[in-house]
């Protein structure tokens, strides 16, 4: 009951989220160009990284459920704002930067809540739930506005009914928040290990420590899959139209395939953040951006590569993800989740001003080239299989029970 509560917020947040989409061609339509766009979605980023650094230094001040329906709330009056613009200007910026600044939060606090209910050997596939979700809301959303575009409504309007959605999200965490407090006691999977002080790590000192952390490999590959799913699900779009394609066949065809991988073929693999499917997931991220270049106008091969991306990307995220907590010392686990959102909603906010920039000046195809580099990057860092820490592996009960025999 408490997993399908925060799987059905996170559904309505970001569906949200994807109806915010259309903030690229409602740019576009007042006279800007993804150059634009891509600066309008940068200037989040350093509210994002100040609000996220915060959560790091303090990563259990505030319950992540409320964190969760306290930035759903502000996403919804952000997108009002949005909604009452007509024109290119200050007000456009702050709707945007508060928008912004309210996902990363929410992008955040969803898998802390869902990794705080299962063991090591499952993190990765109840944060692929949690993620998987959102990923099926960011490929609803945009669908949903383009049929009310098509419906005649006005952009301020299709804005509205994105807010209407992130409200929703935000009241029911009120359901959510009754039924995990009736949960029993969980044994603490993120607190540091006897005899550590409780105050390990704070602040710098934590930072410091997550850089000398076997999970450093898997936080880089979060944060070099954020730029690839950014710039790909910001700028879907505008490349679909200057493709004469319909950019509904990308979202629908990824999004399918990101909901099969993550809630399907997940919960057959016996550990879905193994080595094996971190080499395979990243081989085939690289593919996919090849696959992006050679599309042309051609439905099927957009259609093909659409899957492609979906299926490799939608499994190797939180694959990394789960990496990064699964290989944490004892003083830095409760924080590795706030720093992955970190790395990943900085970089979704601020790689669109490089990829705007790039198609200012290379068009698409300078684009994929980029992306090919991004997932080339990926693709090498899979293949490191670095030791998990002996504090880690002792604190764990998951990887106790995998010691002791199969589960």
């Amino acid at each position: 009951m408490v997993l399908w509560l925060l799987l059905m917020v996170v559904l309505l947040a970001s569906s949200a989220f994807g109806v915010l989409l259309l903030l690229g061609p409602f740019v576009k339509s007042l006279g800007g160009s993804e150059a634009t766009y891509g600066a309008l979605c940068a200037s989040a980023a350093l509210p994002t990284a100040i609000a996220l650094a915060m959560l790091l230094r303090f990563p259990r001040a505030v319950e992540p459920q409320l964190l969760l329906a306290g930035a759903c709330l502000i996403y919804a009056g952000a997108a009002v704002l949005a909604a009452t613009t007509q024109a290119r200007g200050a007000v456009l910026v702050v709707a945007a930067v508060v928008l912004g600044t309210a996902w990363a939060v929410t992008y955040t606090a969803a898998p802390m809540i869902a990794s705080d209910l299962v063991s090591d050997r499952d993190r990765a596939t109840v944060i692929g739930y949690a993620t998987g979700t959102i990923q099926a809301g960011f490929g609803i959303g945009p669908v949903l506005g383009n049929a009310l575009r098509d419906a005649n409504l006005s952009y301020q309007q299709v804005f509205l009914v994105g807010a209407g959605l992130a409200l929703a999200a935000g009241l029911l965490v009120v359901p959510l928040s009754l039924q995990l407090r009736r949960l029993p006691p969980v044994p603490a999977q993120s607190e540091v290990a006897p005899g550590a002080p409780d105050d390990a790590a704070p602040g710098s000192a934590a930072g410091r420590s997550v850089l000398r952390s076997p999970s450093l490999v898997p936080l880089t590959m979060v944060l070099l899959s954020a730029c690839v799913f950014t710039t790909m699900n910001s700028f879907q779009t505008t490349f679909a139209e200057s493709r004469h394609l319909d950019f509904d066949v990308f979202y629908v065809t990824y999004t399918i395939a990101v909901i099969s991988v993550r809630l399907g073929l997940a919960r057959m693999l016996s550990d879905s953040a193994s080595d094996r499917v971190v080499a395979v997931t990243t081989v085939g991220m690289t593919a996919a951006a090849v696959a992006f270049v050679f599309v042309g106008s051609n439905v099927v091969l957009y259609c093909l590569a659409s899957l492609l991306l979906g299926c490799t990307y939608g499994l190797g995220l939180p694959a990394f993800q789960a990496r990064a907590v699964n290989l944490a010392g004892p003083a830095e686990r409760v924080r590795m989740l706030p720093m992955a959102g970190l790395l990943f909603e900085v970089a979704i906010l601020a790689c669109p001003l490089v990829a705007g920039a790039v198609v200012h000046a290379y068009a698409y195809r300078g684009l994929f080239v980029l992306l090919i580099a991004i997932t080339s990057a990926v693709l090498v860092l899979g293949q490191i299989r670095p030791r998990r820490e002996p504090a880690a592996l002792a604190m764990s009960p998951g990887a106790a029970a995998t010691v002791g025999g199969e589960r």
